[in-house]
């Protein structure tokens, strides 16, 4: 007990200093890392871990550009401890992992993220509205292609345009998978062979995948429901569905650990496999969330309210002038995600957490203020919590 005392004031205290210096400058990187600090952390996340039926976890703290810490906590399946080499389905920080094979193209010539998709694929859902030949691949990264979430949402479960392409804000998974097709159409190559090419090969990632691979099964971390039920590693128990051997896609489900996620975000920092200048036009604001901003103003510490912000090019960007915040999350039934990374100090942080999400959402703020008390996200996931425990 007294141990944990102590760890906790030592937290406390490291929190409450550095919350003292954000009243003075917006937020621009993570807190230096010591080897005490990553022993109190380690602490931290087992008890969560723990006593908070989270059945699985992992951070990678990064700081100047190199990993500072890791950590991978509770069972990658039950009797086996995770570890390294445990791989979480990462929900819709797949998306990142689309958008930067997709930057890479552009940058060789291969891919143009301002010409029409149509001459290269049309979804047969849309062949009879004439707007499909306005979608681009910019629209799809900054979520302004009009698109629904998912198709599946609306009533005859078929694609449709809610908003003329390019003049408004949705988030959507679909315009991630309508970009993948586009690729695929123009290249003549499968979307999973591009990844590899561009990202996973380069950076020495081995395992990760964007398909269902049953040689990963084993290594994945078992998502199970409130109840402890595992219904399968790529299973949806609400939709009575499961993705099949081969299935791939490029809005979520993919499969990597936190140190492989973290040397991909590293690359990612700094600017690796394409130029200044679409780094820039990746870091740029280009869709107003409006209501859905995630930085409310009102609420931040002084300083923290960010100049601009919304959708890049396929990142969310809080644009505080001399420096920018780069995040994305994800969420499913059990999974929730979370990466971002400051451009000026090249810091960063990932978390990945298997439980049911409900569970997941009432630790996360928790986790990102204890490494990063600064962290204008931390008031974005205490929202959600309020919201989400609201529906409980």
């Amino acid at each position: 007990m007294r141990r944990t005392f102590l760890v906790i004031a030592c937290i406390t205290a490291l929190t409450n200093t550095t919350l003292a210096k954000a009243k003075e400058s917006h937020p621009s990187g993570l807190p230096d890392f010591t080897p005490d600090r990553a022993a109190a952390l380690t602490k931290m996340f087992t008890d969560f871990v723990a006593t908070k039926g989270i059945n699985t976890a992992a951070v990678a703290v990064i700081k100047g550009g190199k990993v500072a810490w890791t950590g991978t906590f509770g069972s990658q399946a039950p009797g086996v401890p995770a570890s390294e080499n445990t791989q979480f389905n990462v929900a819709s920080l797949t998306k990142t992992v689309t958008t930067e094979t997709i930057l890479r193209l552009v940058d060789q010539g291969k891919l143009d993220l301002d010409e029409s998709m149509a001459p290269y694929w049309v979804d047969p859902d849309l062949a009879d509205d004439p707007r499909h030949k306005d979608l681009t691949p910019r629209m799809a990264f900054s979520h302004t292609t009009g698109f629904l979430n998912w198709r599946f949402l609306a009533k005859d479960y078929k694609l449709h345009f809610q908003n003329d392409p390019g003049t408004k804000y949705g988030y959507s998974g679909e315009g991630m998978k309508y970009v993948a097709a586009y690729a695929e159409r123009k290249l003549g190559r499968g979307f999973e062979s591009l990844v590899k090419e561009q990202l996973f090969t380069p950076l020495g990632i081995k395992g990760a995948s964007i398909s269902v691979r049953e040689a990963n099964f084993r290594n994945i971390a078992r998502r199970l429901d409130e109840d402890g039920a595992f219904w399968g590693p790529y299973c949806f128990p609400q939709k009575r569905w499961c993705s099949k051997e081969g299935d791939y896609s490029a809005a979520g489900n993919l499969v990597i650990t936190v140190n492989d996620f973290a040397k991909f975000m590293i690359s990612v920092m700094k600017e690796e496999g394409y130029s200044a200048k679409i780094a820039a036009d990746r870091n740029h604001v280009q869709a107003d969330k409006g209501d859905e901003t995630k930085v409310i103003c009102g609420i931040v510490p002084d300083g923290h309210c960010p100049k601009t912000q919304g959708y890049g090019l396929g990142w969310e960007v809080f644009d505080y002038g001399d420096t920018q915040l780069l995040s994305h999350g994800g969420s499913d039934w059990a999974e929730l995600t979370t990466a971002y990374f400051y451009t000026g100090t090249q810091d960063g942080l990932v978390i990945f957490l298997n439980a049911p999400n409900y569970r997941a959402l009432q630790v996360m703020p928790e986790l990102i203020e204890l490494i990063d008390p600064t962290s204008p996200l931390v008031a974005h996931y205490k929202n959600l919590r309020l919201r989400s425990n609201s529906r409980q």
